[in-house]
């Protein structure tokens, strides 16, 4: 299983066992330790030893970085700041997770430099005037300086105990909402999926009553009658009244407004002197025929003989 790669910054010799009381506090905490002095660097032939050092960080997670009171030796990219300087600003650069810690005394003492940085003073508990440079060029930072003053290599372990025990927590909530983003989306999904349903089954039902109102059309037994009236052996069929008017011209019916007999549409035809009358409550406001429900209980079609007043 992958563990936390976490790498110790500082001087060697004046921090010695602070390095060794963090390498053991890591090692506890069942996380992976990378110090140059233990060989966990691997160096070629082809770069200077510190370059193998930046190179490395880019694969930890966290650097712990200790700034005491020794500047330390020189980096070969940049005289202004030393090796362990140089460590701290690849790991920025590299955006990992860094944890700053001054030793009290040099960390009062700066706030003296703030104040000083422009006369020729010697510090009492910096070696170099370059390790207050670079700590107000860290503090400048913007993000990613976590710069805390230890007295002990236990000042250091309380405070990344309760670090790191807030990155876990922090992890442990973004998986919780994670999970509660996940089930928020499947729940969307399942709603869309209902939506769906529902809106095919809509137009499904609503198909099937349109075949069902197509299938009543089909057998209105307004067709049989008006056969049956005007001695018709083939089938009919209409679906308005312009339908019906147009079923009739060819048999010289025109339809007459307004109508001599209530309740009915009047069809007259001169040649044969005959009127047909078509029950207008079949049909809806439109002019469009309704489906049969409940048999009307007057004739849907009548034929009636016009009477000639004509004496010859």
């Amino acid at each position: 299983m992958a563990k936390p790669r976490i790498f110790i910054s500082s001087t060697f010799y004046d921090l010695k066992q602070i390095r060794t009381d963090l390498d053991n506090f890591i090692k506890g905490m069942g996380y992976d330790v990378v110090r140059n002095e233990q060989g966990n660097i691997p160096y070629g032939l082809n770069n200077n030893l510190e370059e193998y050092c930046y190179k490395e960080i880019s694969s930890v997670d966290i650097l712990v970085a200790i700034v005491g009171g020794r500047f330390g030796s020189e980096s070969d990219a940049n005289n202004n700041y030393s090796i362990s300087n140089q460590e701290l600003k690849t790991a920025i650069n590299h955006n990992k997770q860094v944890y700053i810690f001054i030793e009290k005394d040099v960390d009062s003492e700066y706030y003296t430099y703030l104040k000083n940085k422009e006369n020729n003073i010697v510090y009492s508990h910096a070696d170099d005037v370059r390790i207050y440079k670079f700590l107000e060029e860290i503090h400048g930072l913007k993000k990613n300086n976590v710069i805390q003053p230890f007295s002990s290599s236990s000042d250091i372990i309380n405070f990344l105990k309760e670090q790191w025990a807030g990155l876990f927590q922090h992890y442990l909530q973004e998986q919780a909402n994670i999970a509660e983003t996940d089930m928020l989306k499947q729940l969307n999904d399942s709603l869309m999926t209902v939506r769906d349903l529902t809106k095919y089954l809509v137009n499904a039902n609503e198909n099937q009553n349109k075949n069902l109102s197509d299938v009543l059309i089909y057998t209105h037994p307004v067709f049989n009658e008006l056969r049956k009236v005007m001695g018709w052996k083939f089938p009919i069929i209409f679906y308005s009244i312009d339908d019906l008017t147009n079923l009739l011209r060819p048999w010289s019916y025109v339809c007459i407004e307004p109508s001599d007999k209530e309740g009915y549409i009047k069809y007259s035809n001169d040649n044969y002197s005959y009127n047909l009358y078509v029950l207008s409550s079949l049909f809806n406001s439109d002019g469009k025929l309704l489906s049969p429900t409940v048999s009307p209980t007057v004739s849907m079609v009548l034929k009636e003989k016009v009477e000639n007043d004509l004496p010859f």
